[in-house]
């Protein structure tokens, strides 16, 4: 399968972008199973999870959140939902909140 990719602009400050960059990683754990193990760097502005089903690898840069995977298990003909759901995750995660 391909290698996913995905890039939203996060409009937040590192800080709360962080908050969010959590509740992202738990989403995807719960939504994607078999990537039990989670490593997150020192600031916490990136992270991977990882498992028998693949990867995925999220970071944050002033501007943007990334989200890279790669999920064998899922096969080719599932790629494209798979990009789909993590786009998603990633944008309700990342959404400006109006005031």
């Amino acid at each position: 399968m391909p290698l996913i990719s995905v890039t939203v602009a996060h409009h937040q400050t590192l800080d709360e972008a962080r908050r969010r960059l959590e509740k992202a990683v738990q989403e995807v754990s719960e939504r994607f199973g078999g990537l039990a193990r989670v490593e997150w760097s020192a600031d916490r502005s990136r992270v991977k999870l990882t498992g028998i089903a693949g990867w995925v690898e999220m970071w944050l840069d002033d501007r943007d959140v990334h989200a890279t995977a790669d999920i064998p298990i899922l096969g080719g003909l599932l790629s494209g939902p798979l990009a789909s759901n993590l786009k998603q995750i990633v944008q309700q995660t990342f959404r400006k909140e109006l005031p």
